[in-house]
């Protein structure tokens, strides 16, 4: 090395040594005001969420921190909420002595919550409210044991939202939707798994919807979509794909305040259930051993014949739905926990029927897809119901509307037009 080399390459050293000496050690995060915490300073936690400020990310490292509950309130923007894993990073509201809920998010715009684990609280474990742009993010929420009436409603649950993602998220146990999205406008559910909840994943009165590449299993209700009255939103415009549903026999455990129309009249052993609301599309799902209702597509009207006295604006009729390419198998017995529930006592009472009138053959179960029929038009089809299924996809129309006195097993009918 001449003279030259070395003096520019020690110039080069000092300056890189003066950069690193001067210049202030950013902390670990991505937005400006980063704070980071450790177990053990859940006081300090608490009050850097209230008055919580603009651009503000909230670390919890490695360790389990008990909370009796805590929240964000906006109007506020960009704010990031993370652990380092969820096994890592727990959050425990079990020693809960006030309130339900577990973390409460209302009126955030870019609100991201990752890499972290929320249990058992006695109401929901993550509640976001009225904020936009909201990204879920490899969060877990479980009530661990037997799941239980006691347990919380919702696991992840915005509701009045914008923009939503969930993405890589674990649920477990919750009373009512394990992952729930409601009135809400542009939503995307992908690569979840929900278990042991009454419904594993629920689209509710929301417009423009995905879900795929999730797995719900050993729910009452694998997926549901469904629209209520007097909401915010008409639901439409939901995509469902690609997702493994399958052994969603589990009992009905939601409270007896979810009964009438609610989850609580979900039969055990449904599959995917499409509820009221309009152009739904249910396609290439594995579909599996959901021992009463594989697919449904119900009417308002089966769960509140009476909806039209109190709601005369309200169309109680699922329209524009299509079914296609989805593989679709169950056992020809019902699930044991069957009893109890009015809808899933319907469905077993009609099957009782059916054999006895010799339309299905001893030991034939309930087919795979069931429609009620139910029709406030006249016409051929008046509802658009479109289904694209294999031979192998066997289907039943119930004739709700009549008592159930033209039930037929002809899926033609509903073939897909191609224009």
């Amino acid at each position: 090395m001449t003279y030259r080399h070395f003096f520019h390459s020690a110039v080069l050293l000092f300056t890189v040594l003066m950069i690193a000496c001067t210049s202030p050690q950013k902390q670990e995060g991505t937005l400006e005001n980063v704070k980071v915490f450790v177990p053990g300073q859940e006081k300090e936690i608490r009050a850097a969420l209230i008055g919580i400020e603009n651009n503000t990310e909230i670390i919890l490292k490695e360790g389990v921190y008990n909370f009796d509950k805590i929240s964000i309130q906006g109007p506020v923007n960009k704010v990031i909420f993370r652990g380092e894993d969820p096994q890592k990073t727990i959050v425990d509201f079990s020693g809960q002595s006030s309130g339900g809920e577990g973390l409460r998010v209302d009126d955030v715009t870019d609100f991201e919550i990752r890499d972290i684990q929320l249990r058992e609280s006695n109401g929901d474990l993550l509640k976001v409210k009225d904020s936009k742009d909201v990204r879920f993010i490899n969060v877990h929420t479980v009530w661990s044991g037997e799941p239980d009436v006691e347990n919380g409603g919702y696991g992840i649950y915005p509701v009045l939202c914008e923009n939503v993602l969930i993405d890589s998220c674990y649920v477990r146990g919750a009373s009512d939707a394990g992952v729930y999205v409601g009135q809400t406008t542009k939503a995307v559910i992908k690569n979840s798994h929900a278990e042991y909840c009454v419904a594993g994943i629920e689209v509710e009165n929301t417009i423009d919807a995905e879900v795929f590449n999730n797995e719900a299993n050993n729910n009452t209700g694998g997926i549901l979509v469904f629209d209520h009255p007097g909401l915010k939103n008409d639901g439409q415009n939901i995509r469902v794909y690609n997702n493994h549903v399958h052994d969603n026999n589990y009992r009905n455990f939601a409270p007896a305040a979810n009964s009438a129309t609610g989850v609580g009249n979900v039969p055990p052993g449904t599959g995917i259930m499409v509820l009221r609301t309009s152009n739904v599309q249910v396609y290439d799902n594995e579909i599996h051993n959901n021992n009463t209702m594989a697919v449904g597509v119900i009417s308002y009207l089966v769960l509140d014949p009476g909806i039209l006295k109190n709601n005369p604006d309200f169309n109680p009729i699922p329209y524009n739905i299509t079914l296609r390419n989805n593989k679709i198998t169950k056992s020809d017995d019902f699930p044991p926990t069957v009893e109890g529930h009015e809808l899933a006592q319907t469905i077993v009472a009609l099957h009782q029927n059916l054999l006895a009138a010799g339309a299905l053959q001893p030991g034939q179960g309930i087919p795979h897809i069931l429609y009620d029929g139910i029709a406030l038009a006249a016409g051929e089809n008046p509802n658009n119901l479109c289904i694209d299924e294999s031979d192998e996809v066997t289907f039943i129309e119930l004739d709700a509307a009549n008592d159930y006195a033209n039930i037929h097993f002809d899926k033609s009918r509903y073939a897909c037009k191609t224009l």
